[in-house]
Formats: structure tokens, C-alpha cells, sequence
């Protein structure tokens, strides 16, 4: 038989045991689940602000000079993207306006806005509107809307021609596009006709 102090020590011992036991550390708590990432969709761009127009001219512009005459018969020029940098303004002895901001380097266009007038209406194109899908042998633009508007930009000696088809969409009234006539841009000296 065991003593009672002895006895009582086991047991004391046994406890201990038992609660060292309960109050081992649980096992970690998992991880929480991470959150499923939802695919944040691509910002979108700010449009381009739009620079303002040169004032429209009060009074006919006088015609740019002459084009030198060439001693030796024309040839085809080479087709080479057209850089060209210019704002300007003119009327014409019918009192149509073109007021323009043009901005293109090596065939792309960076900028573009031009207003065209006429006594009957008006017209306005600008860059955020289109979108470019040529760049040789001209520059095209072609509207985002649907509408079939279509820009071109060539070389034609020493001026740069801004041609439009089928824009009706872009003036007020769509009637005035018919009497809208090319833009030329003269290098020579950085004015529009």
C-alpha cells in the first residue's frame, strides 16, 4: 500500500500532467481565405483637350505666292510621311473660313482640329473623333461613329491638302458639306487657303 503523502504527491503529479495537457497550443488558426481579385477594367483615357482655334479672319487673305517654276519637266513625287505643324486662319472672296490646328509627324497625326464655315453652315473635325489607318501613300482618318467620314492628307508640291468624303454627320446643317471645299496647307509660308 502506498503512503497518503506519496499518494497525494502522484496525483498532484497526474493533474499537472493532465492539465499541461489541456492547455497544450492549438494548432494555428488557417490562413483566411484571400480575397478573389475581380479584374479592374483598363482606365480609360481622358480625351484630349481641345487647343483653341485661331480667330477666323475678318477680311479675304491675301493668295499665297506662286510656286517656282521648274526648269525640267514634273515627275512623281515620292511617297514619304508627311510632317507638318501649323495653326492658321483665311477667307476666300466668297467668304468661306477655314480655321486650323494641325500637328503630324512622320505620317502620324498628333492633333488635328479644323473648323470649316461658309455663309450657309459650318463644319468641324477633330482628331479624338477618328481614328488613323493610313499613313502612306496619304494619311487616312476615319470617323468612330459609323458615319463613312472619311479624312485624307497628301503632299501636292509644296502644300499639304486636308480632303474630306461623305462628313455630312460633322456640319451644321449636313447640307453646307457640299459646298466644303479642301484645305491646303503652304509650308512655304505656314499659312492655310
Amino acid at each position: 500500500m502506498i503512503p497518503a503523502p506519496r499518494l497525494a504527491r502522484r496525483a498532484l503529479v497526474a493533474l499537472a500532467a493532465g492539465l499541461a495537457a489541456c492547455s497544450s497550443p492549438l494548432p494555428p488558426p488557417a490562413p483566411p481565405p484571400e480575397p478573389v481579385a475581380t479584374p479592374t477594367p483598363a482606365p480609360t483615357p481622358a480625351p484630349p483637350v481641345l487647343r483653341e482655334l485661331p480667330a477666323a479672319p475678318l477680311a479675304k487673305t491675301p493668295p499665297a505666292p506662286p510656286a517656282p517654276r521648274a526648269g525640267r519637266p514634273t515627275r512623281a513625287m515620292k511617297a514619304r510621311p508627311i510632317t507638318l505643324a501649323m495653326r492658321c486662319a483665311a477667307m476666300d472672296e466668297r467668304k468661306h473660313t477655314v480655321q486650323a490646328d494641325v500637328d503630324v509627324r512622320r505620317g502620324t497625326v498628333r492633333y488635328l482640329r479644323a473648323r470649316l464655315a461658309e455663309p450657309k453652315g459650318s463644319c468641324e473635325f477633330a482628331l479624338p473623333d477618328f481614328d488613323q489607318t493610313k499613313t502612306l501613300p496619304s494619311i487616312e482618318l476615319r470617323a468612330r461613329n459609323g458615319s463613312g467620314c472619311v479624312l485624307r492628307m497628301w503632299e501636292q508640291g509644296p502644300q499639304v491638302v486636308l480632303a474630306y468624303h461623305g462628313c455630312e454627320a460633322y456640319c451644321e446643317p449636313g447640307q453646307a458639306f457640299a459646298g466644303m471645299l479642301p484645305v491646303l496647307f503652304d509650308r512655304r509660308v505656314g499659312r492655310c487657303d
